[in-house]
């Protein structure tokens, strides 16, 4: 059995839909099919929300606009001999998420569970559209609903993924003898009955998720490129995709800006040892990106990617030297404003910490060091902290980097040649990533230099 998830941009047309349909043909192995919602829809339910909440009416009208969008749909897919009252039940999907609306509207607030409940609507309405058409044209399809199986829990003020329970429900809700399930992404339940999601990109982890329950044989991510590429192609034209990446290559990939993969996708299946492909909706011929426990040594890097946006906060000061516990209270402190670090570097003279952060984070965070060090500040043993705006993360990964040595001098000396000025340098023990900040301006040409550098001679 494998898993196949199709995403937005894989749902975006009626041939796309028809696209899944023959590459779910395939193969005779039974299989579990986890789609997102019609592309941009997700967008499409965000903005009525927020239009909702800032009193303006004009959210009926992108209300109607989505509900429209599911009626071409499926008159363009589905006979009206065979629709079953289809519409009928997009219709009431409509009618309850313009009730919704209609709350926030009156309320001037959109909560967290509402916004939950407005963007599910997207997978729920994609599911049963795509659910009939297999029915029709695949034979032997069943459905699972993923709102009442994926389960979450609060940890930390956000919602995590309860695996031991959603395993659990996978196992004894999934029908074997079905050939095709139909599982929607991205949807999830509290543990205490509420409406929840797995956030953006949500649906590769949904699909995750049941591969991992079911020891499926393959996960099989279905997207609009031919897998992991060397580098962003948008950016580098020469960038290529890979033919297999380790899932640690695939995970820091993802957490330094590769889109292709959701990051907590790679965590289930790792554990299981299933293998991952990338595979391209539109080219269902190509190889795609194979993720397992193997890569390829050929070349030290495999990929270059960049984190754009980024911060730099520097705390600093006197009073750092020797004080056991102050970089306890700075990431502590951090933590309790949920303000995720991306890099850390430290001095060894130990008189600074600097942190690369989301620029929208800035403000807060600088806010809560200063409130927190107020009276080292105000001692002068402590420096008021302040942010700086426009920065980027350019992160070379591969494990073959571990045994190429000189791999960061040719970088250094490249950029240089470049004059691109490098603000800061982070390299795991484990070689496996090195990351490089730069000022956001330079981004695209370190990316395309460093390709040039380790790709192309």
């Amino acid at each position: 059995m494998k898993v196949l998830k199709f995403g937005g941009t894989s749902v975006s047309s009626v041939e796309t839909v028809k696209n899944i349909s023959a590459i779910l043909k395939r193969t005779t192995e039974k299989q579990i099919v986890v789609c997102s919602a019609l592309s941009k829809v997700t967008n499409m339910l965000t903005e009525a929300g927020d239009k909702a909440a800032a009193g303006d009416i004009s959210y009926r009208e992108i209300s109607a606009q989505i509900e429209k969008r599911h009626y071409d749909f499926i008159d363009a897919l589905i006979e009206p001999s065979q629709q079953n009252d289809l519409k009928g039940k997009i219709h009431n999907y409509i009618t309850r998420l313009d009730k919704v609306l209609e709350s926030i509207y009156f309320l001037n607030e959109l909560s967290e569970r509402a916004y939950y409940i407005i963007v599910s609507f997207g997978e729920r309405m994609s599911n049963d559209i795509i659910y009939r058409y297999l029915q029709i044209h695949n034979g032997n399809v069943d459905f699972l609903d993923s709102s009442q199986i994926i389960i979450t829990r609060p940890v930390g003020g956000k919602e995590h993924v309860n695996r031991t329970v959603t395993y659990e429900n996978i196992r004894k809700n999934w029908n074997p003898n079905a050939d095709i399930t139909v599982a929607p992404g991205f949807i999830s339940k509290s543990e205490k009955g509420y409406a929840t999601t797995l956030g953006r990109g949500g649906s590769d982890y949904t699909a995750a998720l049941y591969a991992a329950a079911l020891d499926a044989s393959m996960l099989e991510i279905w997207t609009d490129v031919s897998g992991i590429y060397t580098s962003d192609p948008r950016k580098v034209a020469k960038a290529y995709p890979l033919d297999k990446v380790s899932y640690r290559e695939a995970l820091e990939l993802s957490n330094f800006g590769a889109k292709v993969i959701y990051a907590p996708t790679v965590q289930p299946v790792m554990e299981k040892k299933i293998p991952m492909k990338i595979l391209n909706t539109f080219q269902p011929d190509d190889e795609g990106t194979l993720v397992s426990t193997e890569t390829s040594h050929d070349i030290p890097i495999k990929a270059i990617s960049t984190m754009e946006n980024i911060a730099m906060i520097t705390f600093s000061g006197t009073g750092l030297v020797g004080t056991t516990g102050i970089a306890g209270r700075l990431f502590s402190m951090l933590s309790r404003n949920n303000i995720n670090i991306t890099i850390i570097c430290q001095a060894s003279s130990e008189m600074s910490i600097c942190l690369a952060i989301d620029s929208k984070d800035a403000d807060k965070a600088v806010k809560a060091i200063n409130e927190e060090f107020d009276f080292e500040i105000r001692k002068d043993t402590v420096n008021k902290t302040v942010a700086e705006n426009d920065y980027a993360i350019v992160a070379m990964v591969g494990e073959g980097m571990k045994n190429y040595a000189g791999l960061t001098g040719k970088a250094f000396t490249a950029l240089g040649n470049a004059n691109i000025n490098i603000h800061a340098i982070v390299q795991d023990s484990t070689e496996v990533n090195v990351s490089i900040i730069v000022k956001k301006v330079d981004a695209t040409n370190a990316l395309n230099v460093l390709h040039d550098v380790f790709f192309n001679n």
